[in-house]
């Protein structure tokens, strides 16, 4: 997802692009001893932001009626049995949050979602699963676990050498979440009274860093919240954000992973028959580099799946397998399957189904057009809607921080069904968020249900995953622009599911037909031919050998590559946000030079 950072994300701070060159603390140690530096070495900040509103909630009867029972507080609940005879149920906790689910006939459980308000970082509401299970006593029970809302920040500061009678220290700032240095264009720090003078990339004064302990402790005001985060000194060990390890390793094999009970059978990648060598360079380049400026590959995860089976599982920078990451705009192509599976189960007709028809007709939205009767879903989910709507574009009123920060209407299909066209539908392919994200608007009218539960039960249920964090537009829709996060062995099946023809463990979630069309081009956005239904497409030449691709992809580095000539799935979690160019770099690099080149033995 692209939910995207304001250009004021940082107070007082302007955006500007920039390129710094390396330098290593350790080379600096000597000369800063000499000169006496105070200030020298890794300051981290971190806040948790909550909610600690969290645990095992429960409904208990009371008479006529129900309670609903966390943390020791009361919730309201409601409860209504529809024609169906599902019983649906609500009950909420004042500020906090709120559950909706549907009990079906004498099932013995209740299945929903927890909906919590946006937060201080990721500020848009978020839905996580919970499942209500009945106890003997006629109560039901579940574990309520919301996403956490937390921050760290890690400041490097190396002796310039540059300076040789002024205490001044090259930085950048790092932050795992979401890359907020991008926006706050720290480049060096000069001791002032012993408090540190922060500069701009540009030479101009920043930000003062008030020293608490001289030497020990500095704070620094955080603009997007307009509180005084405390920075204190760490090393390797004690700042898992900012190194890939807490230790320097070196790899002498790769193992097979763990076998959880998610549904992934697990192998040793030599036992399936991949190269070691090239991989094995990988993992070992990831987890021992020192980081050293902003534009470097911060690799959360690595995974690859081969002939069906887990044969890589890495992390890095202080992420596990059981937190769930941002997928970003890489959600996208979740949203292309779950149209698939639309189809399969017979809600929409057709992908050539006219969008404006089916939610009202365009008489009931601005601008309405002959253009607009013709729109279909095809267009939406091949970026070629003819909406004035260009993410590429920041004057465009469709574009997606143009749509996300403007208060005038809340509801953001009605917001997208508003724009005017601007070409004929299917005349070109232009990247537009919201006309993706307008897919859910005619999923959920289709299937008759709200996209949680139509996610829930025809995707999440299917393939074993019950636990993800689902962003959430201003009205409570799923936001199908992308950015639902998945613990990474969940997301990866994503990729094995198309891969084996839409199909997952013997049970068909997607025709075939749709899957093979989904990877082929249907549009053009960057490049000739590049786009299928929202899953890219890339050829690689690998020492002569060319090797069709067809990927999802994600601000920050959010890559799932699916390779169905070496039946090879590869997922990559990264924290580069807002630096494209470091993407691509490690995206192209990563897949020539060590992924692809470990597979093609084996296809031989």
């Amino acid at each position: 997802m692209t939910m995207s950072i304001s250009r004021a994300a940082w107070s007082g701070c302007l955006v500007i692009p920039f390129m710094v060159s390396g330098w290593l603390m350790a080379s600096s140690a000597a000369l800063a001893q000499e000169r006496g530096a105070t200030w020298e070495g890794l300051w981290v900040a971190e806040r948790n932001y909550g909610p600690a509103f969290a645990g095992l909630a429960t409904l208990m009867p009371d008479g006529d009626q129900w309670q609903a029972r966390l943390q020791g507080e009361v919730g309201t609940v409601s409860r209504s049995q529809r024609e169906d005879g599902v019983i649906e149920w609500q009950f909420s906790f004042e500020g906090q949050g709120e559950f909706s689910g549907q009990q079906e006939g004498g099932a013995g459980s209740i299945v929903g979602h927890w909906v919590q308000p946006g937060g201080s970082i990721a500020y848009s509401p978020t839905a996580t699963p919970v499942v209500l299970s009945k106890r003997a006593d006629g109560s039901f029970a579940g574990m309520i676990r919301p996403l956490v809302d937390t921050v760290s920040l890690n400041l490097p500061l190396f002796p310039d050498e540059d300076y040789e009678n002024t205490r001044r220290y090259r930085t950048f700032l790092r932050n795992p979440e979401r890359n907020f240095g991008v926006f706050a264009p720290f480049a060096a720090a000069v001791e002032v009274d012993d408090n540190l003078q922060f500069i701009a990339r540009n030479g101009e004064d920043l930000i003062v860093g008030t020293a608490l302990d001289p030497g020990e402790r500095f704070s620094l005001l955080f603009g997007r919240t307009g509180e005084t985060l405390e920075f204190t000194r760490r090393d390797r060990a004690t700042a898992p954000g900012f190194y890939p390890r807490r230790r320097a390793a070196t790899l002498t094999t790769l193992l097979r992973p763990v076998e959880l009970s998610d549904g992934w059978q697990t192998e040793a990648p030599a036992k399936s028959g991949l190269q070691t060598a090239p991989l094995l360079s990988l993992v070992n380049t990831l987890a021992n580099f020192e980081p050293t400026a902003l534009q470097q590959p911060y690799i959360h995860s690595l995974h690859v799946a081969h002939r069906g089976k887990l044969v890589l599982e890495e992390y890095f920078h202080g992420y596990d397998g059981a937190t769930p990451h941002d997928s970003r705009s890489a959600g996208k192509s979740l949203t292309s399957a779950l149209l698939g599976i639309a189809l399969q189960q017979g809600f929409v007709d057709s992908i050539d189904t006219a969008v404006y028809p089916l939610l009202g007709g365009a008489s009931q939205y601005d601008n309405p057009s002959d253009a607009k009767n013709a729109l279909t879903i095809r267009h939406l989910i091949t970026m070629t809607s003819g909406l004035d709507c260009d993410d590429g574009n920041f004057d465009s009123p469709g574009n997606e921080d143009v749509m996300q920060n403007q208060q005038d209407e809340p509801d953001w299909y009605r917001y997208t069904l508003n724009l005017a066209m601007v070409r004929d539908p299917g005349a070109a392919g232009v990247y537009c968020t919201g006309g993706i994200n307008l897919v859910g608007s005619v999923l959920a009218r289709s299937a008759g249900m709200s996209l949680r539960q139509f996610f829930h039960r025809y995707f999440a249920e299917p393939l074993g995953i019950d636990y993800y964090q689902m962003n959430l537009s201003p009205t409570l829709e799923a936001y199908m622009g992308g950015g639902i996060r998945l613990q990474p062995r969940d997301f990866l099946k994503l990729g094995q599911l198309y891969l084996d023809g839409g199909v997952w463990q013997g049970t068909r979630l997607l025709s075939e037909a749709y899957v093979t069309d989904s990877a082929a081009a249907q549009s053009s956005i960057n490049m000739t031919d590049d786009y299928g239904y929202a899953w890219w497409r890339q050829t690689y030449d690998v020492d002569g050998v060319a090797v069709d691709t067809f990927y999802a992809s994600g601000n920050g580095g959010q890559l799932l590559f699916v390779v169905p000539e070496l039946e090879l799935v590869v997922l990559i979690f990264a924290g580069n946000y807002s630096d494209g160019q470091t993407r691509n770099e490690f995206r192209d690099r990563f897949m020539s030079e060590h992924i692809l080149p470990a597979a093609i033995p084996a296809r031989q």
